[in-house]
């Protein structure tokens, strides 16, 4: 009897320890909704665990699971809502894409629309038009601009450029004028927006035609929603600041190891990728002062400058520090033949520091810059736009995305 007793107690005391985990949301103070959001972050926990646990039981890798879960969290939302759209999927120069047209352009064939080139988030590894089917969607239909979503290839299978190659291959079709006219878009008011990883894509293309002449017509703009443009600093306040996390997936390294198929070890947290004398080249580039003081209270500078790093790992993350990886890490000349840019950046972000340093640097070199910072809501929160999850600030941050599009596009 008392065998029976201490086991009921120890399954107890598993079984409360494991929904305290699931429930906590550390650094959560001030972001509303939290109901929906520990519902949120405990999927997120599960699916982390699960991933490690295939990984370590070698069934398939974790980021194989973690990828396939936005198919399983998309079984959660409610039926597609009905909406004034076309929307097709089909190929453009054998690269799949997502097409959302408003339905009365079928009845004008000679009218000709802003067009908004959308390449999705998800660490270059996750992610897909349907994923972010919601953001593309309402785009669309509150904009009335005709939106094409990239189905770009994705890491592993395909290492770096094959993704970006594939945004560029779509993006240079369509700035072609009459290949435009094809799908009733002005090649001259073609947008170029992504978030996250998409938000990388997306600033490497606009400075790829800036630099040099690649097709007639160049992107009227660019949107960036919470990028990432620097993997030379992993040491900003905003990745050693604690923060709420929804997102809980692979180590430091995984991400670009899995994107330049490169062994990149945790060092990189630690600056340890880069040289001495690569932090005197790159440094000028990742400008501390470009963040907000209230965020440098703790780390006010860079502190790994003068400290030599992993000769091997410097070795691996070469490929890291390129403009097409980081397009933070180019010189002023370069950044002040981009185009007027949207940035969006959120509090609780390790990505939220270099938004702001990208934004103050093309300010400052004339570009016009509209900047705008959502606090107490955190990385990837615009993709709940509807389902289970569904966030307000989702609405408030596409709100603004779709009133910059009217205003500039």
């Amino acid at each position: 009897m008392a065998g029976k007793f201490s086991r009921l107690v120890l399954i107890s005391t598993i079984f409360a320890g494991l929904v305290a985990y699931l429930y906590q949301v550390p650094n959560s103070e001030g972001v509303e909704q939290m109901d929906r959001i520990r519902l949120l972050s405990a999927s997120m926990k599960i699916i982390s665990f699960v991933g490690q646990v295939s990984e370590t039981l070698g069934f398939a890798p974790a980021w194989y699971i973690q990828r396939n879960s936005g198919f399983i969290l998309k079984k959660l939302k409610p039926p597609e809502v009905a909406t004034d759209l076309d929307i097709r999927n089909t190929t453009i120069e054998e690269v799949p894409v997502r097409i959302y047209s408003p339905l009365n352009l079928k009845s004008d064939k000679t009218k000709l629309l802003p067009a908004v080139i959308f390449y999705h988030g998800g660490a270059f590894y996750m992610g897909s038009v349907e994923t972010h089917h919601p953001i593309t969607r309402d785009l669309a239909r509150q904009s009335g601009y005709i939106v094409i979503s990239v189905e770009y290839r994705l890491a592993p299978e395909h290492y770096f450029p094959a993704g970006l190659d594939d945004c560029m291959k779509v993006t240079k079709y369509l700035l072609d004028t009459n290949n435009a006219k094809k799908f009733s878009i002005d090649a001259k008011r073609i947008a170029i927006a992504g978030d996250s990883a998409g938000g990388n894509l997306a600033a490497v293309i606009a400075m790829r035609f800036a630099s040099k002449q690649i097709s007639e017509n160049t992107p009227r703009l660019q949107v960036l929603i919470y990028p990432v443009v620097q993997f030379f600093d992993f040491m900003v306040p905003s990745y050693l600041t604690p923060a709420l996390h929804i997102f809980h997936f692979g180590r430091g390294g995984q991400v670009l190891e899995l994107y330049t198929g490169k062994s990149i070890s945790d060092d990189i947290l630690m600056n340890n990728h880069t040289s001495i004398e690569q932090r005197k080249k790159y440094r000028q580039y990742v400008d501390w002062s470009l963040i907000p003081k209230k965020y440098r209270q703790i780390y006010k500078e860079p502190i790994t400058d003068q400290m030599e790093g992993n000769p091997e790992l410097i070795k691996n993350a070469e490929l890291v520090l390129q403009r097409d990886i980081s397009p933070l890490l180019v010189d002023n000349k370069d950044l002040a033949k981009l185009p007027p840019t949207y940035v969006l950046t959120v509090d609780h972000d390790r990505l939220r520091d270099e938004g702001f340093i990208y934004a103050g640097r093309l300010k400052a070199n004339g570009v016009k810059v509209v900047h705008h910072h959502f606090e107490n809501t955190f990385h990837g929160s615009l993709t709940f736009l509807d389902g289970l999850f569904e966030l307000d600030i989702a609405h408030k941050m596409l709100n603004d995305v779709v009133e910059y599009l009217k205003e500039n596009l």
